[in-house]
């Protein structure tokens, strides 16, 4: 080969490589966002905040944020095609880039518990199993199942956007798991934690990735919040667990606890930059 040939075909390969990499598909990461549900005497007077998380990283438009994700179906909501028999939810996906510049497409469910409306007690879904259990499922299928887009929707599905859950079983990469941090009537800080703690060492048994996701933190308790660290401090949990401050409310580190997980996932080898709440939320609303 001559060496104007050599060269040219150096070239070409140069621009190959550049122009694979930057029309390269994104990584696709699969999350399941879990917490404390069930009925009002498990979970208090509302949630802990997973819907409105999952919403706020999904939908990217501020108009398209809904705080009304209530849990209570009548039968005929919960056999329809969006909650399809199942207690989970699937959110859809959404293209994140992180401050390195990587592109990472997220899939998301979340694993919550629905209330039959005529019983007031929990819909026998396909899994039977606990709810501390079967949330961290890590293998999960659900044919023609919708992506949920708001508690309007059920009902008259055919009037919202068409999106089905990917064929075959939906492999969790990693796992969001929620803790509210402001106080809610009829829950008490001890069965939050028990609940999380459980669920946290589930997860641990999978040897998946968890991030500790604190909600609400535009009303923070502080002791609830010193709670948390002492959670996570736990020998059994060997201080592994990153904490990210989020407020769905505010739009506050929603981002961040996902693109966190993430990095974990991908055993990135920078520093992963989290922000605590108090510094972050100035930098939001400034």
């Amino acid at each position: 080969m001559s060496y104007r040939r050599l060269k040219d075909n150096k070239i070409y390969c140069r621009y190959k490589k550049q122009f694979e990499k930057t029309t390269a598909l994104p990584r696709c990461i699969n999350v399941a966002v879990v917490g404390l549900s069930g009925a009002e005497k498990e979970k208090g007077a509302v949630g802990v905040g997973k819907s409105c998380l999952c919403n706020r990283f999904v939908r990217l438009s501020s108009d398209d944020f809904k705080d009304d994700h209530n849990s209570l179906l009548s039968n005929s909501d919960f056999s329809g095609r969006v909650v399809n028999n199942d207690n989970f939810l699937y959110w859809g996906d959404v293209i994140k880039t992180s401050e390195e510049g990587t592109d990472y497409m997220f899939r998301v469910i979340e694993q919550t518990e629905f209330i039959d409306d005529s019983t007031f007690q929990p819909f026998c879904g396909v899994k039977t199993d606990p709810y501390i259990k079967r949330c961290v499922a890590t293998k999960i299928e659900s044919p023609e199942k919708l992506m949920y887009i708001c508690r309007s929707q059920l009902g008259i599905e055919e009037k919202y956007e068409q999106k089905v859950l990917p064929p075959g079983e939906f492999s969790v990469d990693g796992f969001l798991c929620v803790f509210d941090v402001s106080v809610v009537p009829g829950r008490s800080i001890v069965k939050q934690l028990e609940t999380v703690t459980n669920i946290l060492t589930n997860i641990k048994n999978t040897k998946k990735p968890v991030v500790l996701v604190t909600t609400k933190n535009d009303k923070f308790n502080e002791a609830y919040v010193q709670e948390v660290q002492k959670l996570v401090s736990h020998s059994e949990f060997k201080k592994a667990i990153p904490i990210v401050e989020t407020s769905a409310y505010l739009n506050v580190n929603v981002d961040a606890a996902f693109i966190a997980l993430a990095h974990i996932i991908d055993r990135f080898k920078g520093r992963t930059k989290i922000v605590p709440y108090l510094e972050s939320v100035k930098t939001t609303t400034s």
